[in-house]
């Protein structure tokens, strides 16, 4: 039986999309941390500051002219979203997850990227994912979990609570998914957004 609109939840699969990954590197972070450090933080739901994410990131390859960037990319481990998305992304309830302005420039790392970009941390949890009730997820030995990169409709499983608090958040111990309310959707779609943040809808199940 479908869903109606008003109890309805949405996860992204951009971050398990090789194509949504750019080749774009960064300087050192003020913070020490690794950039792929920064990346697993952010996509496991940590509250990080500006300083924690690059302010500018430079095209890897000498030979590659980038283009106007795609709404939503992951570069040099942060995910960057245009200014067009973080419009969007600003009109609903973020919670403690924010956007900060990054300049993407050429490999000359003095020509800027066509467009106005901007690193999204993802800084909200909730306990919703039911991982018996999902199918085909994958365990591994540090206790994390995560889907096939085909992830098709109703194959992730959340509970009610999923309705409420913020649009967007994540949900540990599952990984390389994040989770967005009916209404944020519905508006990134309407943006012409879809297809870069790979929307498949989910089961409410009560749990056990």
């Amino acid at each position: 039986m479908a869903q109606s609109q008003e109890t309805q939840v949405w996860a992204s699969r951009a971050f398990m999309d090789s194509t949504r990954i750019k080749g774009f590197t960064a300087d050192p972070l003020p913070t020490g941390m690794g950039l792929g450090q920064m990346a697993e933080l952010n996509q496991a739901g940590e509250r990080m500051s500006a300083e924690h994410f690059p302010k500018e990131i430079f095209a890897k390859y000498p030979d590659k002219k980038e283009k106007k960037q795609a709404d939503l990319v992951l570069a040099a481990g942060a995910v960057v979203v245009s200014a067009a998305c973080a419009d969007v992304l600003r009109q609903f309830d973020l919670g403690h997850s924010s956007l900060y302005p990054i300049k993407l420039f050429q490999h000359d790392r003095k020509t800027p990227v066509e467009g106005e970009y901007f690193c999204l941390n993802i800084g909200e949890r909730k306990d919703v994912f039911l991982r018996k009730h999902s199918q085909r997820v994958m365990e591994f030995g540090d206790g994390t979990l995560s889907m096939w990169p085909d992830l098709h409709d109703n194959e992730v499983a959340v509970s009610p609570a999923a309705l409420k608090g913020p649009d967007l958040w994540v949900s540990p111990p599952l990984n390389r998914i994040f989770f967005l309310s009916d209404r944020l959707m519905q508006a990134l779609r309407a943006a012409k957004m879809g297809r870069v943040f790979g929307f498949r809808a989910c089961r409410i199940v009560e749990a056990d």
